[in-house]
């Protein structure tokens, strides 16, 4: 079912959570039941636990009009901030099929920071398969200066491959080679 683009979920809860100055508990990655991230996060949201939840605008097919609807960037998975109460709390709400315990907890707050920023621009954003190998850059200009990533061809156009190592998900951007330098 597609609901108002309005009536959607926050991507962010509280919208500090991924700044500096935010204090916050232990980072947990819930593992989903299925199509049911945007119901947590509203369950999440409305017992006052952290969490983030990625989402892009994508077009559905219709004949008659245009609609639009935010769909996970990570399909099955919400990344969530809290203290092990709350953590058995989101448990219970019959929406979660497991809990992902993050054991880098630095690495999985720079890669939430950069999938937040990224997704700040208008660009077209494209899931793909987890990357472990290729040669790792850094965005030098542009709106995604200091963004870390795999670069990779496809389809004679050059992509930024940006990773969640914990939940071994991918997404790109399109990018012009020469705004990347390596790392």
């Amino acid at each position: 079912m597609t609901i108002a683009l309005d009536q959607n979920p926050d991507v962010l809860f509280p919208k500090d959570l991924l700044s500096d100055d935010y204090c916050g508990q232990t980072w947990y990655v819930a593992h989903v039941k299925s199509r049911r991230e945007k119901v947590l996060a509203d369950f999440l949201f409305r017992h006052t636990i952290s969490y983030f939840l990625p989402m892009v605008k994508k077009r559905q097919a219709s004949r008659n009009r245009v609609r639009y609807s935010l769909i996970p960037v990570f399909p099955g998975y919400v990344f969530m901030n809290c203290t092990i109460t709350n953590r058995h709390n989101a448990l219970k709400s019959n929406h979660v099929g497991r809990i992902i315990e993050v054991t880098d907890t630095e690495t999985l707050v720079r890669e939430l920071r950069q999938i937040n920023q990224t997704l700040s621009v208008d660009k077209p954003i494209y899931p793909v398969d987890f990357l472990s190998v290729g040669q790792r850059v850094r965005v030098k200009k542009g709106p995604l200066k200091d963004i870390e990533g795999v670069v990779v061809r496809k389809d004679k156009k050059y992509r930024l491959v940006l990773t969640v190592t914990s939940i071994m998900q991918s997404l790109s951007i399109e990018i012009d080679a020469d705004m990347v330098e390596s790392v």
